[in-house]
């Protein structure tokens, strides 16, 4: 029998290696802790074995961890749990329940708002708090949600619900009562996403998540296969969109029509058109074809994202601080105090000098559908 001993300096020269190749894991896998979760730590057991602890939502970077670690010919102890937790039994899927819920970056209704999503949204669930949820949105997006926001499902039940008939809300906000048009059952934005129960010529009898009924004019509604399956011909589509929010007040952490802040808005536009974009304005501009600020905006096209921030210098990098969607003509429109347009024309009068010089360049968003970061709904698994 061969036994192995290690002297205090060798288990900590074994654990530093354990955490290199681990930051190397994480790296490669998880670059944004926004839209993956991947921690660890490492320790000694008494007979000599690495403990690996930690918690991460990637099986492919647990897998490369282990397969890694392996090279230090230690004998491991898998102590890294992978979300969702085991302790969520089957129901690891949800849909939004209310019109528009909040998503913070603690468990806790005094913590950031990060985020928000909208009625029907499917979402992943990877652990539980208290009354708390950790879910995570079709855009990776991580973050935590209160219970009353949630549906839970089973993944047969999300599959029922991909397969049922289900309409797409259009208006902007609407009130939405009972099937006799009598009482208020709860208020509905734009994109949401309903089951069809029943329909008469004028209207639809919806079901909510939660199986709540309410009816809407059959107008205010599009079939939700029909519309996930339409392409943008022109993109004139979303500029007529995007000034339909003009003057709503900007809300950080908002994405819906109620009120956006500089990401959510550019998302609620092309997600209205069927193409789910990053969260967050810094991982938006990870994506698309690249148009320089040294170009200039004249070589910018309808539709694509504009972005601005800090310019990297020889002690500070780049930083992403807020972005926009280019019309035409040097103008772009964004939200910022509330949803506007500047334009980066000196002799226009709506010029913006402080978006002017803090211009980072654009991404072109259309010519990289399907691609990371710029998914089509009709494409994205779960829808």
């Amino acid at each position: 029998m061969i036994m192995i001993l290690f002297a205090c300096g060798s288990k900590d020269d074994t654990i530093q290696k354990a955490s290199k190749l681990s930051q190397e894991i994480g790296k490669r896998f998880a670059p944004d802790g926004r839209e993956a979760i991947y921690t660890t730590s490492f320790s000694m057991s008494s007979n000599g074995s690495l403990v690996v602890s930690g918690e991460t939502s990637l099986p492919k970077a647990k897998l490369a961890l282990f397969s890694s670690l392996e090279e230090l010919n230690v004998h491991l102890v898998d102590s890294l749990v992978m979300l969702p937790e085991d302790k969520m039994g089957n129901k690891i899927w949800g849909l939004i329940n209310l019109s528009v819920v909040n998503l913070r970056s603690q468990p806790k209704h005094s913590a950031e708002l990060v985020s928000q999503a909208i009625m029907g949204t499917p979402v992943k669930i990877l652990s539980k708090k208290n009354s708390w949820y950790q879910i995570q949105t079709p855009d990776k997006y991580i973050a935590w949600v209160d219970e009353a926001a949630l549906n839970l499902r089973t993944k047969e039940e999300m599959t029922d619900w991909r397969n049922a008939r289900r309409v797409i809300f259009q208006p902007h906000f609407q009130v939405a009562k009972d099937e006799q048009g009598k009482e208020t059952i709860t208020d509905i934005v734009a994109g949401s996403i309903l089951e069809v129960q029943k329909e008469n010529s004028k209207h639809l009898l919806l079901n909510l998540p939660d199986k709540r009924e309410i009816r809407l004019n059959k107008t205010d509604c599009i079939d939700f296969d029909l519309w996930k399956s339409k392409e943008i011909k022109e993109p004139s589509i979303l500029t007529q969109l995007a000034k339909e929010f003009m003057g709503r007040p900007y809300l950080w952490g908002g994405t819906s029509s109620k009120g956006v802040d500089c990401s959510g808005f550019v998302k609620s536009v092309y997600f209205m058109n069927g193409i789910i974009l990053a969260r967050d304005a810094s991982l938006q501009f990870l994506h698309g074809d690249t148009i320089s600020p040294e170009k200039g905006f004249e070589y910018l096209e309808e539709g694509d994202l504009v972005f601005f921030g800090r310019q990297a210098t020889e002690n500070k990098a780049q930083k992403v601080t807020h972005v926009g969607m280019y019309i035409k003509d040097g103008e772009f429109i964004h939200s910022s105090g509330r949803v506007k347009i500047n334009s980066f024309d000196p002799k226009a009068e709506n010029y913006s000098n402080y978006r002017t010089v803090t211009w980072l360049g654009g991404r072109r968003v259309l010519n990289r559908l399907g691609k990371e970061g710029i998914v089509r709904v009709s494409e994205h698994p779960w829808y």
